[in-house]
């Protein structure tokens, strides 16, 4: 198998692997392979953007979620705020308030940013909250009834957005990240509320 494929092999089978040798130019091009790999298999739906803005992951529809039961597919998965809007041909159509759920294809998160770019970005789940409209002020995050973290978004959707993105679009960590594992209840508190419970 190719690197694409250990990877892909890795996401279908819900397993981590040992990082592979990558070169910092093939991160990209393993993505490339990669992410076509789960389009083709799953279907778009969306894209997460990552390392302020250096990283692209796609989406696919299994990952998006609505339910405020959220599955958890990996060994280990980290929890972030994000705001979410969906995108039409471009340009932003509405915002949600979210949550995006990363996990690694890799035996470990500790890895340099090609490693980050090749495995889709570290796209997991992607929870879809509360539609709400900028200004989006602050809000606090609570695990299982302890306040972790607080803080808003700093960037405008629409220049985040590429011309060429549809679907939902998750536009970066403003809370976060945070371990998280199965049973863990997370609160989101601010000018929306959203509550998820992780199995």
């Amino acid at each position: 198998m190719n690197k694409a494929e250990l990877l892909f092999d890795a996401y279908k089978n819900r397993k981590e692997i040992e990082p592979f040798s990558l070169e910092k130019e093939e991160g990209y091009q393993v993505y490339k392979d990669f992410s076509k790999m789960l389009i083709d298999h799953e279907g778009l739906v969306g894209y997460k953007i990552a390392l302020q803005g250096k990283a692209l992951g796609v989406i696919t529809r299994p990952m998006i979620t609505f339910d405020e039961e959220v599955e958890l597919w990996f060994k280990t998965h980290k929890l972030e705020v994000e705001i979410i809007a969906l995108v039409k041909k471009g340009k932003v159509e509405k915002t949600y308030l979210g949550l995006e759920i990363p996990a690694t294809r890799f035996n470990t998160w500790n890895l340099p940013e090609h490693y980050i770019i090749a495995d889709d970005a570290f796209a997991g789940r992607l929870f879809v909250g509360e539609q709400l409209e900028p200004p989006f002020g602050n809000f606090k995050l609570f695990i299982n009834d302890k306040l972790v973290g607080e803080g808003g978004p700093a960037y405008n959707p629409s220049s985040v957005v590429r011309q060429d993105m549809e679907g939902y679009v998750s536009l970066g960590v403003f809370i976060g990240p945070h371990a998280i594992g199965k049973g863990d209840r997370v609160r989101v508190e601010g000018k929306k509320t959203i509550s998820v419970k992780f199995v």
